[in-house]
């Protein structure tokens, strides 16, 4: 009778897991989420086979093997909070906490200083609480006060869809949180473990939060779009090339028609001296497309990314990379300078996400040069300790104070909408947040627009 609530309860986390998981692929929210699942559903099973338990000895084996699960659960939680709100600034601290329960678990195994044997209560037998039982809920306790304070505070930084799911993420970590008033049972203060009311409501919340994440389908679809796009772009881009090489042979055909007196000549004759620089404009116009499509994709992918694929790379090779790749319209590369630094300079990410980075910044940048009709762009770096510091300043026109707070916020802009859409600086500060380092900016109105990206150096050999 008492056992069948825990049961079905294992039951249901185990499906919601399986479900998540199966609908939305190996995600790290979702991986996170499946471990939540599978850790909670051997929890209540073992108890359900631990209130039908017919000894003491039994008892004691499957109330050890319970903690195992439980043990490390508060910190898989606090992994899947730390992927859900995109801060990986906490892993140091969930890397610590993953070693404290490793610890833990070991003096489980080992010793009564965790769990010290079973009670007899009217439900059935349940754990008796070790002298270091009051590490392991102080250690749950610093785990869920710091999960709610990511998924309250990342709802500042969020767009309205965003911060919906991060509130569902609140309102079931929270709820889930409340399991923990069976700690009370193991040191005799409750006549029946109460959490499991509480975990029964839990995965619903979490599941339909992840769910509405949805982590997977909108890299599909982006990439389904992308190919869609990408398909008649080459398409234009060939076509023009061919103009430009046909073109001088009409033009010359032309020409000779034209002295010979075979036809009239032009009406606007600046028209002919513009139209040889239509193919190179054209090939630009789909660089730049290209660009976009690009960098709409590595910003869905950010979702899915796999830090561990994070590797050294040269600082002064990525700036060339950008330089060289960058679809300048006409001019607009004199407009741009670098001081030199040191090609040894090696910051650990991906080369290619700093790329476009530096594409947004310098977008933005020669925005503003175009408006201001004034100003140049210096790009420089220098180490900073345990980072190397690269600085993106443009001598424009500045921005304002009131701007310069929301310049970070989703869809947050200032141009016109057929000229920015307010995800790019949300770009910049995702992807150099996903490195361990930080971007700032600081701006004099009429002066200048200085952005500084910190990026984590590669460790000395």
């Amino acid at each position: 009778m008492y056992a069948l609530l825990p049961a079905f309860v294992s039951s249901l986390f185990l499906f919601y897991g399986i479900h998540v998981l199966m609908t939305r692929g190996r995600t790290r929210a979702g991986l996170a989420f499946f471990g939540v699942t599978v850790l909670t559903c051997l929890w209540q099973g073992l108890w359900a086979f631990l209130f039908e338990a017919p000894d003491v000895a039994t008892a004691r084996v499957l109330a050890r093997l319970g903690w195992v699960a439980i043990l490390p659960l508060p910190t898989v939680l606090y992994h899947f909070v730390i992927e859900v709100a995109e801060r990986p600034d906490d892993h140091r601290w969930l890397i610590a906490s993953y070693a404290l329960a490793a610890v833990l678990v070991l003096l489980l195994l080992g010793s009564d200083l965790v769990i010290d044997g079973v009670r007899r209560f009217s439900f059935g037998f349940y754990p008796k609480a070790g002298p270091l039982e009051a590490v392991h809920i102080v250690q749950t306790t610093a785990l869920v006060l710091r999960s709610l304070r990511l998924l309250h505070a990342g709802q500042r930084h969020a767009a309205a869809e965003k911060r919906r799911r991060l509130q569902l993420c609140l309102c079931g970590v929270a709820l889930y949180a409340l399991s923990a008033a069976d700690y009370a049972v193991n040191y005799g203060l409750a006549p029946y473990p109460p959490g499991v009311v509480f975990i029964a409501g839990g995965p619903v919340i979490l599941a339909f939060a992840i769910l509405k994440l949805d982590l997977m389908r909108p890299y599909a679809l982006a990439a389904t779009v992308a190919h869609e796009v990408r398909t008649p772009l080459a398409t234009i881009r060939l076509q023009a090339a061919e103009i430009a090489r046909a073109w001088p042979d009409l033009l010359h055909g032309y020409r000779l028609a034209v002295d010979n007196g075979l036809c009239a000549p032009p009406a606007h004759p600046a028209m002919l001296e513009r139209l040889p620089g239509l193919a190179g404009a054209i090939a630009t116009e789909v660089a730049s497309a290209h660009s976009v499509i690009d960098m709409a994709l590595a910003s869905v992918t950010l979702e899915r990314l796999d830090r561990r694929t994070f590797a050294p790379h040269s600082l002064h090779a990525c700036v060339d990379m950008a330089l060289a790749r960058y679809p300048f319209q006409y001019g607009e590369c004199e407009h741009v300078r670098v001081q030199a630094f040191s090609a040894d300079w090696r910051f650990v990410g991906s080369d290619t996400l700093l790329m476009h980075v530096l594409f947004n910044l310098l977008k933005n940048a020669l925005y503003a040069i175009r408006i201001a009709r004034k100003g140049h762009i210096e790009i420089s770096a220098w180490p900073d300790g345990n980072s190397y510091v690269l600085a993106i300043r443009d001598s424009a026109m500045g921005i304002p104070p009131s701007v310069q707070r929301r310049i970070f916020d989703p869809f947050f802009s200032t141009k016109l909408a057929d000229q920015g859409t307010g995800v790019g600086l949300t770009f910049c500060r995702r992807v150099v947040e996903a490195f361990g380092g930080h971007i700032q900016c600081e701006s004099v109105v009429d002066e200048y627009t200085l952005f500084t990206l910190h990026l984590p150096r590669q460790a000395s050999a």
